[in-house]
């Protein structure tokens, strides 16, 4: 950079010219402050000097680490609150672990004669709903279950166990038969139980007591079929629909064969199809975090509707999607993250048949929960509190006449209540809930990367049924929520500790070395925790959270002055030369050195574009002789301020 210098007095070099000047200089900030920027709820915003980030929607669901603040207002990063209704966030409803379950793994579960029953390893318990307990095992298995059903065998109502190798069945639940066939799958249809083996053999029967009828054979490897279940096909008829590793078959009951469109193969997955199910019409076909939703007719849709879209999960809460069921307010997804896939290193391992061929990630241990998702987006339900412990079955009952929902986990099952109808549990006083919950944000740069922002203050409107039941706001910021102490706690004066257990509007000033002046930051993000007392029917609620903050662009210098053209220059040059020299700056493409300091540590010396050059001009003559107007700006900065 050439150290221009400004030697004499009342003269400013331009473009390593000199000129005479008329007058003072004057030196301003050219930059145009960009105006208030409000993201959320825009009637919330009421100070007409700072911008605002109003968080009381989020039914877009989980999903989203980096928002784009245009369309991800209403979405989280992660959370364990309840996220479905506006302007109400609060703890989830309580899942119950039942007291005495037997030490093995749990394979299969099912609802029967108003009742729960469950295989662990290969013993058949009930549950006693009364004493909270298993009870003695009913029958031991020759292996562990692969499938579990009820439904009419010959108009009797009949609870059947299928374990690869055999087919286990009662009509009480007490007294169990074994029949030979190696079923592997069941589904009930057209009044008949059809299975299906390992190797892909469809089989019917309406008497458990005579051999089955055999029907169509899948044209696919040992091992592909994952399960069985009934949806319309493009006829609108209904089918029954094989469940692979690659997709899906329709069966074709008057040509005793499987079909498999073109519009129904996936690429391999080893776990894909694990658990499918059909809800609201839809087929729900899951592989690994993903789920299809795929809507058969004419022309098949086929939609990616899982929590991997977006950012997907945190990798500590990755998984495998064991099971899909319906429920009247969700689509209920049982994630297994006992090895939680694609955390580590991927290691390729090729397999399939024909073009399907696929990999196995590395895997790592996570956190295992269970996700629901409505038209809008997911949430979770419940996540277990240990890493490594995985999910492997569940289903959606009305057994001892209570709708609810049961999952198995590390050996333990579990239930929790659920609502017949879309229904908001505040509104219900014996509702219970989660002990603690927690509810992380995206990171939000406000739309302006480049742009100081200033957190000022965070508002918090909450509300606490007693001082036992309590909130706390934190806030991370500039893409580091991982080091240590990188996350602030609000407090103040009236919350020491940060735990709101008021009910109203609180406040929090952001500090900087004990003074209220703001925090500067690039992106920021939020993590509000929740917990309540003893009292199961009680939790804390947030009804907004709100960030104030102020943005500002770097400063970017303009100069103005009246540049005196009537003599030779300071630098020798005469005046028709130096109006040629100010016309040819004005038209230059590259910017042009300005200083008006003798100043040799260049700090005022400016990269500039002329912006404006105005003339006032003495009349008659051949030389432009008079005063010009020139205002000169920084496009970007001429060096780090």
């Amino acid at each position: 950079m050439a150290n221009e210098r400004a030697i004499e007095r009342n003269t400013i070099v331009i473009d390593r010219k000199t000129y005479h000047l008329n007058g003072k200089v004057r030196l301003f900030d050219a930059a145009q402050q960009p105006g208030k920027i409000v993201i959320g709820e825009v009637s919330a915003a009421d100070n007409p000097n700072a911008s605002e980030w109003n968080i009381d929607d989020l039914r877009g669901g989980i999903g989203v680490e980096i928002m784009d603040p245009a369309q991800d207002a209403d979405r989280a990063w992660w959370s364990t609150l309840d996220l479905r209704r506006k302007g109400r966030f609060f703890l989830q409803r309580l899942a119950t672990k039942t007291s005495i379950s037997p030490a093995a793994d749990v394979g299969e579960m099912a609802e029967f004669k108003n009742a729960m029953y469950a295989t662990f390893s290969t013993a058949v318990h009930t549950y006693n709903n009364s004493t909270d307990t298993w009870g003695a095992s009913l029958q031991t298995l020759d292996a562990a279950a692969t499938d579990m059903a009820q439904g009419l065998v010959g108009g009797v109502e009949t609870l059947v166990i299928a374990t690869s190798s055999s087919l286990w069945h009662s009509t009480d639940g007490s007294s169990w038969t074994q029949n030979a066939t190696n079923i592997k799958h069941v589904v009930f249809w057209k009044d008949l139980l059809w299975g299906i083996d390992n190797t892909g053999q469809l089989y019917y029967t309406d008497d458990l007591t005579t051999a089955w009828s055999t029907d169509a054979k899948l044209q696919m490897p040992a091992g592909y079929i994952q399960g069985m279940l009934v949806s319309r096909g493009r006829d609108q008829e209904e089918h029954i629909f094989a469940v692979t590793k690659i997709g899906l078959s329709v069966h074709d009951d008057v040509n005793q064969r499987f079909l498999t469109p073109a519009e129904l193969v996936f690429p391999y997955h080893d776990d894909a199809g694990q658990g499918a199910t059909v809800w609201r019409g839809d087929i729900y076909y899951p592989a690994g975090n993903a789920v299809y939703k795929i809507q058969i007719s004419d022309t098949t849709i086929i939609v990616p509707v899982g929590p991997d879209l977006d950012h997907g999960l945190p990798q500590d809460r990755r998984g495998v999607i064991k099971q899909l069921m319906g429920t009247h307010n969700d689509l209920i997804a049982l994630l297994d993250a006992s090895a939680a896939a694609g955390i580590s290193t991927p290691a390729r391992v090729s397999r399939g048949v024909g073009k399907h061929h696929g990999f196995t990630a590395g895997v790592s241990t996570g956190f295992s929960e269970v996700l629901g998702r409505d038209d809008r987006g997911w949430e979770v339900k419940w996540v277990t509190g240990t890493s490594g412990r995985g999910i492997s079955t569940g289903v959606v009952a009305n057994a001892y006449s209570t709708y609810r929902m049961w999952w198995s986990e590390n050996q333990e099952v579990y239930y929790q209540q659920l609502p017949v109808d879309v229904v908001n549990p505040l509104q219900v006083p014996t509702s219970t809930y989660e002990a603690t919950g927690e509810l992380e944000l995206p990171w939000n740069d406000m739309g302006i990367r480049n742009q100081t922002k200033v957190a000022l203050d965070v508002l918090v409107e909450s509300v606490s049924p007693s001082t036992s039941e309590y909130l706390t706001v934190e806030y991370a910021k500039d893409y580091d929520d991982t080091s240590v102490g990188a996350y602030t706690l609000l407090t103040n004066t009236d919350f020491a500790t940060g735990e709101i257990n008021t009910t109203g509007e609180t406040k929090f000033r952001i500090l900087l070395g004990g003074d209220p002046i703001g925090d500067v930051f690039r992106a920021i993000k939020f993590r509000v925790k929740m917990f309540r007392g003893a009292t199961t029917t009680s939790t804390p609620q947030l009804i907004k959270l709100t960030l104030v903050w102020d943005n500002k662009i770097n400063v970017l210098y303009g100069v103005s002055a009246v540049v005196q053209i009537r003599e030779f220059s300071p630098d020798g040059r005469n005046i028709k030369q130096q109006v040629a020299d100010l016309k040819a700056t004005l038209a230059k493409g590259p910017l042009s050195e300005v200083t008006f300091r003798n100043d040799t540590t260049e700090a005022q010396n400016y990269y500039m574009r002329m912006r404006d050059l105005q003339s006032l001009e003495e009349s008659g003559g051949e030389e432009e002789v008079g005063d010009w107007n020139v205002t000169m700006i920084e496009p970007r900065q001429s060096r780090d301020r």
